[in-house]
């Protein structure tokens, strides 16, 4: 049975997401939701330069709470782009991160994943919001249930603060 909740929970994070962010001054919080599992995570130095170029680092330092326990998952990822008026768009890249999976009491299992993907939005009084869309594809895993480089669709929302660069 746990081995059945395991897999579905895996699944579960592979599926497509829906971010939701609440900012602070050129820094966030996001949180994703997978069937009443819930991810953390943080967008900081969010900035507009004086060239219109847009940046935001994105992190993930958290765990999805599952009947099988925590399943602690990390990651990282760089979003550049351009603001066009009230317009952003641009690519989400560098995305790696784990995922690390405990049960049985004595098994520990990992897998690694890339990522990449495109974001747009708007912008207006310092506050960018809008959607993104890409891909990740786990790259090695200890974890044979799940599949590896076969891209995975991923989709959200997300919304952030910026700050202006002098």
């Amino acid at each position: 049975m746990k081995a059945i909740i395991f897999c579905l929970a895996l699944l579960l994070a592979c599926l497509p997401v829906t971010v939701y962010a609440q900012s602070v001054p050129s820094t966030g919080s996001f949180a994703f939701t997978l069937q009443g599992y819930t991810v953390q995570g943080q967008l900081s130095n969010a900035i507009i330069n004086t060239d219109n170029g847009v940046t935001m680092t994105m992190s993930i330092e958290d765990s999805l709470q599952t009947s099988i326990g925590a399943i602690p998952v990390s990651g990282t990822g760089y979003w550049s782009g351009a603001a066009n008026g009230t317009s952003l768009s641009g690519t989400i890249q560098n995305v790696s991160g784990s995922i690390q999976v405990c049960y049985f009491l004595f098994f520990c299992g990992s897998a690694n994943y890339v990522g990449e993907g495109t974001w747009t939005g708007a912008l207006s009084a310092g506050q960018g919001a809008g959607t993104f869309s890409g891909s990740i594809t786990f790259t090695s895993s200890s974890i044979s249930q799940i599949p590896l480089n076969q891209p995975i669709p991923i989709s959200g929302n997300w919304n952030s603060n910026f700050q202006t660069s002098n």
